[in-house]
């Protein structure tokens, strides 16, 4: 057995160092799977500045520069000869004129569609000669190098990667200690009473005010000048920062976050796409990518991939304090009075969405759990259960869901004043990450 396993060891070693370098110096040698006057590098320009895209028209070339891990001016350089040859087209930031965007043009997109092309007839040549099990086992040794590689790089780097998140992500002081996080307070106000979340108002405490009080609260969002001390506080000892921010689509929290970020070197924003539980299940699992020696740029780019599959799905009493609130038109709050009636309620791709209603606590439960089993958990990243001062509420959910959620790492948290103001008592959720469909190009 030790001699096998010897031999094995031998083979990885020399696949490490010697095949796959050869894999790359033919692929950048030659001109398959791109057009002939575009290098390897510059291809692999292109495909950043594509998934830099994927939320807006144009791509910030600082983000750009961070992902491919080269020096603006390294950037700049490469961004002005692909232009020339007609692939990209360069442009100024419309919120901050000192910044330059990139986009793809036509021939840009053409390009990189025969790069993805050459890469999906490899997959196929792969899975059709090894099987898709053997192909997976395959996938999952990259993922091991990949990251014994950023464990590496990261050893190397002064300082450490913090975890931030405004406290929409609902997870307490308490919560964010033992996952090593820092939560910025949000402010809501009662009144001329201006409160400070997880600060100087519990959860508990909220809902109290909640009920007392005849008009809604107010909440505020953090301002960029906020955000930009708190990002430099956490950056002063040379650690660099992976701020999670609620959906752009629900505030304008992270817009300010990345006006902060750009002033701010080694602040890293990401917009969760999500609220309250699904926000905390993104802070979890940047805490422990980071546990991992992952390096801040590699968690925020993962994050803002997991950000397209967070769901949360909950039931709650009533849709009034959303309608209220702005997070849902009238039109999609408008839903039978009967008594004992629950609207259930999504949040996915960074929007509150109307699911329809059913009668009672009992089946509002049911529906959920099988709308979460024909979503799909992606087990690897767990769920998180949330309530809104109804924890007896949250164990029935989770009993519910317990077949469901039995090899997921869960954890709970109470939806706090700023979520809360918006649902209102007795919300009761669940959030988990979609799992993705079985294919060759996820195997």
């Amino acid at each position: 057995m030790s001699a096998d396993i010897d031999l094995i060891i031998e083979r990885i070693s020399n696949f490490s160092s010697n095949t796959i370098n050869d894999i790359l110096k033919i692929e950048e040698s030659t001109s398959i799977g791109r057009p002939n006057d575009i290098t390897l590098k510059e291809m692999h320009l292109i495909e950043a500045v594509a998934k830099a895209m994927k939320y807006g028209s144009t791509a910030r070339a600082l983000d750009i520069a961070t992902a491919l891990r080269i020096a603006p001016g390294t950037l700049t350089a490469a961004v002005n000869q692909l232009e020339k040859k007609g692939y990209l087209i360069k442009s100024r930031d419309e919120l901050d004129r000192r910044s330059v965007c990139i986009s793809l043009t036509a021939a840009g997109e053409v390009a990189r569609e025969q790069h993805q092309a050459f890469h999906k007839e490899l997959a196929e040549e792969i899975t059709s000669t090894i099987g898709t099990e053997d192909a997976r086992s395959i996938i999952r040794s990259m993922e091991i190098a990949h990251t014994f590689y950023l464990k590496k790089e990261a050893a190397l780097k002064k300082g450490m990667v913090k975890i931030l998140a405004d406290s929409t992500c609902d997870i307490n002081l308490e919560g964010a200690a033992q996952l090593n996080a820092t939560i910025l307070p949000m402010s809501i106000s009662f009144g001329d009473k201006l409160y400070r979340q997880y600060v100087d108002l519990s959860s508990s405490d909220f809902y109290k005010l909640l009920a007392e009080s005849k008009a809604l609260p107010v909440t505020s969002q953090l301002t960029p000048f906020t955000l930009e001390q708190s990002y430099r506080e956490a950056t002063s000892g040379g650690d660099e920062v992976v701020a999670i921010h609620l959906s752009s689509a629900l505030s304008g929290t992270y817009q300010s976050a990345v006006l902060a970020a750009r002033e701010v070197p080694g602040v890293y924003a990401v917009d969760s796409r999500s609220a309250t539980i699904g926000s905390a299940l993104l802070v979890r699992i940047a805490s422990n990518l980071r546990d991992t020696g992952m390096e801040a740029a590699e968690i925020a780019r993962r994050l803002a991939i997991l950000g397209e599959r967070v769901i949360v799905i909950a039931y709650i009493p009533t849709l009034k304090y959303l309608v209220r609130g702005g997070r849902l038109s009238v039109t999609a709050g408008i839903i039978g009075s009967m008594l004992n009636t629950y609207p259930l309620i999504s949040v996915r791709d960074g929007v509150v969405k109307n699911e329809g209603k059913v009668r009672g606590k009992k089946l509002a439960c049911l529906e959920i759990a099988r709308r979460v089993k024909a979503e799909g958990i992606d087990e690897e990243y767990g769920v998180v259960f949330g309530h809104a001062a109804a924890p007896e509420d949250m164990e029935k959910l989770k009993d519910t869901l317990a077949d469901i959620v039995a090899n997921c790492e869960s954890s709970d948290y109470e939806i706090g004043a700023v979520i809360g103001t918006h649902t209102g008592p007795g919300a009761v959720g669940i959030a988990f990450i979609k799992r993705l469909e079985t294919s060759i190009a996820n195997v």
